[in-house]
């Protein structure tokens, strides 16, 4: 019960210790329910079989639209267990260095169980306040002629010189980052003159967006009433897309495109959960004798059921999206 109040008391904070505690905690399950190293909602298509398959096309469409095939230094910004970065660096052949943040050391290190399999380098950067040049000899290995690393920094002090990255992308992370303008700030800084910064992320759609500060407590009261349980159950901040757009705007870059994928997100995913339900709720229940535990997960399993079914109403009735907008600086 006590593993409950802690995951509660977290999505109320939602803060960043609290983000790393609620996808530390959920992690596993995530792994068991998707069977893949990658936590995103994925892409899906009629012809879509599994939720692997939805989640390496969103993959594939987050790296087409960053141009991914012409980038020589990728930042990958909330790169979890780095599945998206394992399928980019063998989608990709042109990339000569992919470097994976996080500020969740324990996901990085648990990456490491991918080390016999995939050859990516034994050491973890932990120097998150360091603001200097990247030095490739000290801490990142190349492997079948691709450097990729693992660094464990904050979204928003990133170890690395100006100019440093020609592409930055956040695949669903950016709305966890404290703040979002911090990095988008920070992503100005470290981006070269050519380069592109792409974020795929969930947005709240508002027909009457509002700037001003008087409005803005109105407008989180309206969100709230909007997303519902969502407003707890989505770990992150719920921004609108035009406030989003606003921030990229202000922080001298150009968007210079914004793909809407909403409808092949959250309904086709909502529908693969509902039909899996029994599967995974013996396969995640049946691995705990304690009572209490059973019971905890239970009450767990049946919020994120309720949230997924808001989820799917709130997609076809326009008031959520799922967008990847592509943005290159002023």
């Amino acid at each position: 019960m006590r593993h409950a109040m802690n995951i509660l008391l977290s999505l109320l904070k939602r803060d960043e210790r609290a983000v790393v505690s609620i996808y530390q905690t959920f992690m596993s399950y995530a792994r068991i329910l998707t069977r893949t190293n990658m936590i995103n909602f994925g892409f899906w298509t009629p012809e879509t079989a599994s939720i692997k398959q939805a989640q390496e096309a969103l993959c594939t469409i987050t790296g087409n639209v960053a141009e991914l095939s012409t980038a020589k230094n990728v930042l990958d910004v909330g790169s979890g267990l780095l599945g998206p970065a394992e399928q980019w660096r063998m989608e990709y052949k042109l990339m000569n260095s992919l470097i994976c943040i996080d500020v969740n050391y324990q996901a990085l290190k648990m990456s490491h169980t991918l080390d016999s399999e995939y050859g990516y380098d034994k050491e973890i950067l932990t120097e998150p306040s360091v603001k200097t040049e990247v030095t490739k000899k000290r801490y990142i290995i190349k492997h079948n002629g691709v450097v990729l690393s693992r660094v464990n920094a904050t979204a928003i002090c990133l170890p690395f010189g100006d100019s440093f990255a020609d592409r930055i992308i956040a695949l669903e992370s950016a709305q966890h980052f404290k703040s979002f303008l911090e990095f988008i700030r920070e992503s100005h800084r470290v981006l070269n003159k050519t380069g592109l910064i792409v974020l795929a992320i969930p947005v709240i759609t508002s027909s009457k967006p509002s700037a001003e500060h008087r409005f803005k407590l109105l407008n989180s009261l309206r969100n709230l009433g909007v997303l519902g349980i969502l407003s707890l159950t989505w770990a992150s901040e719920h921004y609108e897309l035009a406030q989003i757009n606003s921030i990229i705007s202000q922080e001298h870059f150009v968007i210079r495109d914004i793909l809407s994928i909403g409808k092949s997100v959250y309904i086709p995913l909502t529908d693969f959960y509902i039909q899996d339900r029994k599967e995974f709720r013996r396969n995640v229940l049946g691995k705990h004798s304690s009572y209490l535990k059973r019971f905890a997960l239970d009450i767990t399993e049946r919020i994120v059921y309720r949230s997924a079914l808001k989820m799917k109403k709130l997609s076809l009735s326009g008031d959520i999206d799922y967008v990847l907008i592509k943005a290159t600086k002023k």
